[in-house]
């Protein structure tokens, strides 16, 4: 799997000095750096509509849905159908750099074949059922397979970079038709007994630390990203005799967490439970695994567990990303009291069925926060993150250097509040240092206040923004960063300074 870097930092020294003058914003904005961030948060949800015979209903609008959050009733400000036809993108121009090919990229759906919590019985028969589900399955652009291996590490049968570690050749037959020699391969890498070291409390922990490590990984990718977890599950407690610490423990703070991992990086997760037929009920510690997966699928928007069929559950996670809705409403700063809040999303017309997650802990985090964990994983980052779309030129009036940026406008979370329409931008630099160091640039805000015409007038040509600062001969690369706080979404885009253009 895609692996972040770990750079050597500078801190903000060198790049502080420049800031962001957003000289010629083509937009009315309002640089409110701290009146923005106390103003209230808008909540986004992605909801998957579907018709009395599971199809996706695909004509909502914003009238058609209630939300009720901590039992108050919401009005939805934000509303987006995502369909299942991908956004054409034009070539870049000269000298331009984008995030995005000529199409943007395809949602995701990652199967993760847990060996870690299932007997060693049933994992022959899991890999089986796998092979026999998937293979001949078509449309599996943007579908993966993992394993979480007994000793609690991720292996990947045909991973993010390809089955072979190499990209999948444009026009390939889908990997699908080669499965069985794939997962064959993979079970003779990876069988073997589970380290007698490992009891059910780092079973657990060992479990939770990877599916937040792979959201992770996840959240570097456009758009909403399911998991297919095929497990027999994992314990919400232990009682005192099952810990190793003679003392009751209970995982809920630790599920929180990963939740909240699911929540930022835009990752639903989609349950598959397999238990031998008469086998004691005993991987996921008795009472409570069960309860565990539907809890952990409704914090995050998936189903729950309620078929042992793979492939089913395969076809309706890669159904549901096709075809869903984004809906966005603003809580006040004091309901962000820590506390969990259940959620309630109903569709008022007749046989329309929604899923969504059903509650979230409204942590209070200090501010920035999010923006600040969103920007150092963008910074820290391979490749370029494409949720927000995003086109860059880089050029050296005299001995300057200009970066001049357009923001694709129908990839930010703008909320209608009466005939206006508000969003909420971050932006930073990071500049890449031929040593190796990597300087970053202070946070700055980008909040926009809009009319109808003005959005209008973004949808179609972007939000733009220049900024000028001084040429340093040591950099070799800048990326620019962009997080909406209203959807969690980041776009970033780099360019090399090499080829940046001189004006004539």
């Amino acid at each position: 799997m895609h692996r972040m870097n770990s750079s050597r930092c500078r801190g903000e020294a060198g790049f502080r000095e420049y800031g962001f003058a957003f000289a010629g914003l083509l937009l009315a904005v309002v640089a409110a750096r701290a009146a923005g961030d106390a103003e209230p948060r808008l909540v986004d949800l992605n909801v998957v509509a579907v018709d009395s015979r599971g199809q996706p209903v695909t004509d909502l609008t914003a009238k058609d849905f209630e939300v009720t959050d901590a039992g108050k009733q919401r009005p939805v400000v934000f509303f987006r159908h995502n369909g299942d036809r991908l956004k054409q993108s034009a070539a870049p121009g000269p000298n331009e750099f984008s995030n995005r090919g000529n199409t943007a990229a395809s949602h995701t759906t990652l199967i993760l074949f847990d060996l870690l919590n299932q007997r060693f019985s049933t994992r022959g028969v899991t890999a089986n059922q796998i092979v026999r589900d998937l293979s001949g399955m078509e449309g599996t652009d943007g579908l993966f397979l993992y394993m979480l291996t007994v000793d609690g590490h991720l292996y990947p049968v045909h991973g993010l970079s390809g089955a072979e570690g190499e990209p999948d050749r444009q026009g390939a037959p889908p990997w699908t038709g080669r499965i069985k020699p794939l997962m064959d391969a993979a079970m003779r890498a990876v069988t073997r007994v589970r380290p007698v070291e490992i009891d059910v409390n780092m079973r657990v922990l060992m479990t939770l630390n990877e599916l937040d490590e792979v959201a992770g990984q996840l959240a570097a990718l456009p758009g909403r990203k399911n998991i297919v977890w095929i497990t027999d599950g994992i314990p919400i407690a232990l009682g005192a005799l099952r810990s190793d610490t003679g003392e009751p423990i209970d995982f809920t703070p630790q599920l929180r967490l990963l939740s909240e991992q699911f929540d930022r990086s835009g990752v639903a997760l989609y349950p598959v439970r397999q238990v031998m037929l008469g086998s004691p009920d005993a991987m996921g510690s008795g009472a409570g695994s069960e309860a565990t997966l539907d809890e952990l699928a409704g914090l995050t928007g998936g189903r729950p567990t309620g078929s042992k069929d793979i492939g089913p559950a395969v076809r309706q996670a890669m159904s549901d990303l096709r075809t869903s809705y984004q809906i966005g409403y603003y809580t006040p700063d004091e309901s962000w009291d820590g506390k969990f809040h259940k959620l309630r999303v109903v569709c008022t017309r007749k046989g329309v069925r929604v899923q969504a997650k059903t509650g979230y802990y409204a942590w209070a985090e200090p501010t920035g926060a999010k923006a600040q964990r969103a920007m150092a994983a963008a910074v820290s980052a391979n490749d370029d993150a494409a949720e927000i779309g995003l086109r860059a030129v880089l050029s050296r009036p005299a001995k300057q250097l200009r970066i001049s940026v357009r923001i694709d406008a129908s990839d930010v979370a703008l909320a209608r509040v009466g005939e206006r329409y508000s969003g909420q931008l971050r932006l930073a630099l990071a500049g890449y240092m031929k040593d190796g160091t990597v300087s970053t640039s202070p946070i700055d805000p980008l909040d926009l206040d809009l009319s109808a015409a003005d959005r209008d007038k973004a949808l179609l040509e972007g939000i733009a923004f220049n900024q000028d600062f001084a040429l340093d001969e040591s950099l070799s690369k800048i990326r620019v960063v962009v997080f909406d706080r209203g959807s969690n979404a980041v776009g970033s885009v780099t360019i090399p300074v090499d080829g940046a253009g001189k004006d004539r």
